[in-house]
């Protein structure tokens, strides 16, 4: 299994470099990791090659995940076919961040070293990380 990873580094000088990695091993997580640290390093969309497709004619994925690092904490976003978009419950402290394909709320960061560890499992197992708890965007109203 593996995941594709696509994301851009915007510079100082307004120049842009789009990058683009394969992740196999979690090595190779550790190594993207530490590339998304770059503080001009936009969020990534990652892509599980494992999943299924939501269209096969156009190859486009059941899922849409998004990962960032910003001030020392990891974030991540997920939603598939069955689950609405959701983020980890993360360190209070985390101040959330906005990106144009994600806003990642406070309280949604995860220290980096925990970030790792949590696409590592998705790497594995293709699915939505169990070994954090997630909050939905639009949780369901009480009583409805």
């Amino acid at each position: 299994m593996s995941i594709t990873a696509g994301w851009a580094v915007i510079g100082l000088d307004g120049s842009y470099q789009g990058l683009n990695a394969t992740l196999n091993t979690p090595d190779e997580v550790a190594g993207f990791v530490k590339q998304l640290a770059d503080p001009q390093a936009d969020s990534a969309r990652l892509v599980h090659n494992g999943r299924p497709l939501w269209d096969a004619e156009t190859n486009f994925p059941d899922h849409d995940v998004f990962a960032a690092i910003v001030d020392g904490f990891g974030y991540l976003s997920y939603q598939d076919a069955t689950r609405g978009k959701a983020y980890p419950e993360g360190d209070p402290a985390s101040e959330g961040c906005e990106f144009d394909d994600d806003d990642f709320p406070p309280g949604s960061g995860l220290p980096v070293e925990r970030f790792a560890e949590v696409l590592v499992e998705f790497l594995r197992t293709a699915d939505r990380p169990a070994s954090v708890t997630w909050r939905d965007l639009y949780p369901e109203a009480t009583g409805e």
